[in-house]
């Protein structure tokens, strides 16, 4: 988030700038928490509630700024991207660059 979401939206300009600040601030303190607990039943409760209820609910803010940000200042991998890969990239025999490798 620090690396590229929030660089690429104050680039363009657009898009959750606070919200994504905010997530930050979430990430850090839940992690701290769960470093911070007393024994691994703890840190194992908190850990879940961080993976699957705080980072799906942050995971909706990113994908609220790619929605916005324009794809040339996006420097991830746009979920289109990633799911066609393969259409997008040749490493197979037919590639004169795969036997120069």
């Amino acid at each position: 988030i620090q690396q590229h979401i929030i660089p690429s939206v104050k680039s363009a300009g657009v898009g959750p700038l606070s919200d994504l600040q905010k997530a930050v601030v979430t990430l850090k303190e839940a992690l701290a928490e769960i470093h911070n607990a007393e024994d691994s039943y703890t840190k194992a409760q908190l850990s879940r509630v961080l993976r699957l209820e705080t980072m799906i609910d942050i995971r909706g803010v990113c994908d609220a700024a790619e929605e916005v940000v324009p794809a040339n200042l996006w420097t991830l991998a746009t979920y289109k991207e990633l799911l066609f890969l393969d259409q997008h990239t040749s490493t197979g025999p037919e590639d004169p660059t795969f036997y120069d490798e």
